[in-house]
């Protein structure tokens, strides 16, 4: 127990910046992850054990989803198993802070499960919507456009580092204009960002138990993200146009 408080003090004080981040990232998945991290650091597992775990929770409930009728139990244990597995998917880099075994190879590893996860939960909809739903067939597009929109999301964020990053070490000098000078969290825009969080469409599956009502949720969801997508893309090309 000691060693659990340990730390977890230790990672509640070197947590990452609030700013980017919606409400849920904020204050339910990073506080869930770091104690969940801190369990994981007294059962002295690697950071990549950890992104194992993720992957296999949100796995469990994915293949929870698809494998048989839908019901507000089979919802609720769905919903827990996504959480989970986006909780420890938090909880990996936190372990790799406390052991000091972060590695490139273990970020490559993390980015690549989430990839797979991008994809995996909307052709589990899907496969789901088809199996069991009684759903219009056109209705099928709606999980088939909400991955584009995820997968583009997602990808376009990882470049946009990658070439701030790349920038950063090529150009060290003081950004003008205020530029690289802490923000503070802008809680407007973390409300904003609620529909593009993971931990929201992860929520949602907690109305699969009926699936009317899903559909129509999960179909909001999508014009949200949909709407985020356009204003973070545009937002993220004019940063690196002006960066040249």
């Amino acid at each position: 127990m000691t060693q659990f408080r340990e730390a977890h003090a230790q990672l509640a004080s070197a947590q990452k910046a609030q700013t980017g981040v919606s409400l849920y990232t904020r204050y339910v998945n990073r506080p869930l992850g770091r104690v969940l991290a801190s369990v994981c650091f007294g059962l002295r597992m690697t950071p990549n054990q950890v992104t194992a775990l993720s992957a296999l929770a949100t796995g469990a409930g994915l293949a929870l989803l698809v494998s048989g009728e839908p019901s507000p139990l089979r919802a609720v244990g769905v919903t827990v198993l996504l959480i989970l597995g986006f909780a420890l998917d938090s909880a990996d880099g936190q372990v790799a802070r406390l052991t000091g075994r972060g590695s490139a190879a273990g970020e490559w590893l993390d980015h690549v499960v989430d990839a797979g996860k991008v994809v995996a939960v909307h052709a589990a909809i899907l496969i789901t919507a088809f199996r069991f739903w009684s759903v219009e067939p056109i209705w099928y597009l709606v999980p088939l456009a909400f991955q584009v929109v995820s997968v583009v999301t997602f990808v376009g964020g990882l470049l946009m580092a990658l070439l701030l990053r790349r920038s950063a070490k090529e150009t060290p000098t003081t950004p003008a204009n205020g530029e690289g000078r802490a923000r503070r969290p802008s809680r407007a825009r973390a409300i904003a960002l609620l529909p593009a969080d993971y931990g929201i469409l992860s929520l949602s599956f907690i109305l699969t138990g009926w699936p009317g009502a899903f559909v129509v949720a999960y179909s909001l969801l999508l014009a949200a993200n949909t709407l985020v997508m356009a204003l973070l893309l545009g937002k993220w090309f004019r940063t690196l146009s002006a960066r040249g």
